[in-house]
């Protein structure tokens, strides 16, 4: 029987994670979106779009720098591909 490799998060499922995170955290802090955008030197529509996992517009790079700023840690981690037996 063959063994089943791990899937492998693409750099949209990784947007989309840290999206997540941004969203839940910019929920949880109760300010309106107007304060959020003056503490992350965004936009209010921006922020609209951060708070309702809306990623256009935003690379992965850009969510992490925003996530950071939010106050959160980002950890990206490269292994070897797992060996097929």
């Amino acid at each position: 029987m063959a063994t089943r490799r791990p899937a492998v998060p693409t750099s949209a499922q990784m947007r989309a994670q840290v999206l997540s995170a941004i969203a839940e955290r910019l929920t949880q802090a109760g300010l309106t979106q107007k304060e959020v955008a003056t503490q992350l030197g965004l936009a209010q529509p921006q922020v609209s779009a951060l708070m309702n996992e809306k990623s256009d517009g935003f690379s992965l790079d850009r969510l992490i720098d925003v996530a950071v700023r939010a106050g959160l840690s980002v950890r990206l981690s490269v292994t070897r591909p797992y060996k097929r037996d």
